[in-house]
């Protein structure tokens, strides 16, 4: 991991042994040195502290970056991987610098403390585990000689958000780190670890872009610099849309921010998955015809709002913004994850037919907000504020401090639209709790309207119709689970009705609904079942009832600005245990493992996808009971037609696409299906499966079904 889409990486590089040397002969304006590789890891440390040049680090275990200390025992059940500090200690030598030259070490995240220590001296320490941070080392770094790196990690359990939360939190330098390498004079890097440069649209119409680009640079040498900052937009053919610069006066040690205007005309607009159009803006110090540096940033062009009887409005287009939540571990990894597992979590999420995503519960890598840019995908990009508010002023200064991380560090990224400030705080209305809770997220919404009053904040409400919480943001979206946790399906459509009649004005969404799901575990019609989302039996066909059920209600609510399913992905939650598999989230509509498909994944594929596709679902439930089934079929076609060991069962039209025979009888033994899709009068692509039914044994399929209705029947009589 480490490169960019659009960022100014130039480096050249080897890795030797336990040293990392840059063999590069010429020093680019801004270059960086990766430092993956090599790495010595120890979760204790005995004797000295491993800070010291001197430490004798040989009988670590060697790694490489990105890195967990619970890649196994946070994904196992039982609520005890460790909480901790871990060690991190490399070498590396430098290549030949020129006078003057910055270095600093920058790391894109570390969980959830870090103490970095360059030859024994303390560098500085960052808290917070989903942001990118950097530290100078300009000043304590050996030019000429090996350097000892030291970085103490510790994702112990405190008051630093997210105190709590229903995922593992992962310890470690869980993603890349690197060297940056920069002129005395700059773009500031110690901006909250930005970019330094800042573009803002003030105006967006079909015929005129207006952008403010604000630029933090700094003159970190012994002399006042006198020189040029430029600005040019290229199209993505290559082409300058538009230029600008200004003469740039600095003192010695200054840091400044400019403001140069641009403008676009006829710009190419960012149109979300129809048409995500990027120019590529450079920013770049000179002095004269020297370049010293240069910072590129990614630049779409949009307008946008969140209207409450319209939904979310793009480029003056009503757009439903149909989207899924996403954690980011993976098996056996954790959240040290590749730039390849990024890549295929994008692309299932468009061969969804997705067109939006919340990034759930954290900042995201960088490099995924920088796909999601690429692929038109929309972003609610969210804070770590889950359940328990911080109490103590250090921890809510530190909330700040990542609210503030997150928005400066993504705010160029064309696809965000949406800042978060919390998800399901503790507490009801006028509790204590929620009381600490309300506050901080006053503060925080007041935070997003500072920083970047062109997106609105917004929260993940699972409160109650009454609660203050859900008229703070500048819009507002809900958690609800009604057929899963408590509740029926239709509950879902009047909640929403319920806050849409009493607050007509405010602009309302769906952040979270979704059930568990078991590949091995299925039942023929399964109710919704009171308490039993937590247990041990989550069929399969629940969850897929559970989706059409909601779904069938949201579509019905045009005015709903954004709807975002629990999950893209089963994901690792070490206290859970439910379902077939303890330590694991299984409502994702995808494995956890990403190598299959639930049939709820179909569903909304054929609601919102024109690539032709068809499912038969029900395919894992192969073992059946009874002779006559009912067989359900997926697709986005005009028409598809069923096939029983090769006997036709007629074509049939859905108006929802779910194509249904109600009573389809098997043959004792296997029996094969098969699925036409039609359009036009041609098939245009097929499925097929096999059922076997089963003569002999008990008509239920699974005794577990019995045992599962009279356990919830005893908790619910005990009520």
């Amino acid at each position: 991991m480490g490169s960019s889409i659009f960022g100014w990486r130039p480096t050249a590089a080897v890795l030797a042994l336990a040293a990392v040397v840059a063999t590069a002969t010429e020093i680019t304006p801004r270059a960086t040195i990766p430092l993956l590789e090599n790495w010595r890891f120890a979760l204790t440390a005995a004797g000295d502290s491993p800070a010291g040049t001197s430490y004798d680090d040989s009988k670590w275990e060697t790694v490489s970056l990105p890195h967990t200390w619970n890649n196994f025992d946070g994904q196992d059940g039982g609520g005890d991987y460790h909480r901790g500090t871990g060690w991190y200690r490399l070498h590396f030598r430098l290549p030949a610098l020129t006078p003057g030259q910055r270095v600093l070490v920058e790391f894109d995240a570390a969980c959830k403390v870090a103490d970095v220590f360059l030859n024994g001296r303390a560098v500085g320490s960052h808290t917070g585990a989903f942001a990118r941070f950097r530290f100078d080392l300009t000043d304590l770094v050996d030019r000429q000689a090996d350097n000892t790196l030291a970085v103490r990690v510790d994702n112990s359990p405190s008051q630093i958000i997210p105190i709590g939360g229903d995922f593992t939190q992962f310890g470690g330098l869980y993603r890349p780190a690197r060297l940056l390498l920069t002129a005395p004079v700059h773009i500031a890097t110690l901006d909250h670890a930005s970019p330094g440069v800042y573009l803002t649209q003030r105006r967006v119409t079909a015929d005129l872009a207006e952008i403010d680009a604000r630029i933090q640079v700094a003159n970190e040498s012994t002399q006042p610099f006198t020189g040029t900052l430029s600005v040019q937009v290229q199209d993505a053919s290559g082409r300058q849309v538009a230029a600008a610069s200004q003469p740039l006066q600095l003192k010695a040690g200054e840091n400044a921010e400019n403001v140069i205007p641009l403008s676009i005309a006829q710009p190419h607009r960012w149109n979300g998955v129809n048409d995500p159009y990027l120019y590529r803006t450079t920013v770049a110090v000179l002095a004269g015809a020297q370049l010293l540096d240069a910072v590129v940033q990614p630049l779409g062009l949009r307008a946008f709002e969140v209207k409450a009887d319209t939904g979310f409005v793009l480029n003056g287009q009503v757009v439903p913004l149909r989207g899924v939540n996403r954690h980011q571990d993976r098996p056996d990894k954790g959240w040290a994850i590749s730039e390849q597992d990024h890549r295929q979590d994008m692309e299932i999420i468009r061969e969804l037919g997705a067109n939006a995503v919340r990034l759930a519960h954290y900042q995201h890598d960088q490099y995924f907000y920088e796909l999601c840019d690429t692929n038109g995908v929309a972003v609610w990009a969210e804070l770590c504020f889950v359940n328990e508010p911080p109490t103590s002023p250090e921890a809510r200064a530190n909330a700040q401090e990542q609210l503030r991380e997150l928005i400066r560090q993504n705010y160029n990224h064309p696809s965000i639209f949406f800042w978060s400030i919390g998800n399901e705080t503790r507490g009801k209305n006028d509790e204590p709790e929620a009381r600490q809770a309300m506050a901080l997220l006053t503060e925080l919404a007041a935070m997003v309207r500072a920083e970047d009053p062109s997106r609105p904040s917004v929260y993940a409400s699972h409160h109650s119709l009454t609660d203050p919480r859900n008229l703070l943001p500048g819009v507002i979206a809900f958690n609800k689970y009604f057929g899963w946790y408590s509740g029926n399906y239709p509950e879902l459509g009047v909640f929403l009705d319920q806050f849409h009649a009493a607050h007509p004005t405010v602009p309302v969404g769906l952040s979270e609904y979704g059930a568990g799901a078991s590949l091995y575990q299925h039942e023929l019609n399964p109710p919704p079942r009171k308490h039993m989302a937590k247990a041990a039996w989550h069929p399969e066909e629940w969850q897929t009832t559970f989706h059409e059920e909601s779904w069938r209600q949201i579509k019905d609510r045009p005015w709903l600005w954004g709807t975002f399913v629990w999950n893209m992905f089963d994901f690792s939650a070490d206290s859970r245990k439910e379902g077939d598999q303890f330590g694991r989230n299984d409502k994702g509509l995808v494995t956890y493992d990403r190598q299959i498909r639930k049939d709820a994944f179909y569903w909304y594929q054929a609601n919102w996808t024109t690539k032709p596709m068809v499912h038969i679902a029900g395919k894992r439930f192969w073992e059946r009971r009874q002779s006559v089934n009912e067989v359900k079929v997926y697709s986005n076609a005009d028409e598809v037609e069923l096939k029983l060991n090769g006997v036709s069962l007629g074509r049939i039209r859905a108006a929802d696409h779910r194509f249904i025979w109600p009573k389809v009888e098997l043959l004792p033994g296997p029996n094969r299906l098969e699925a036409y899709a039609w359009r036009a009068g041609k098939i245009i692509t097929a499925d097929w499966g096999g059922l076997t039914w089963r003569t002999d044994g008990d008509p239920l399929p699974n005794k577990a079904v019995a045992e599962a209705d009279a356990a919830a029947a005893a908790k619910s009589d005990k009520k």
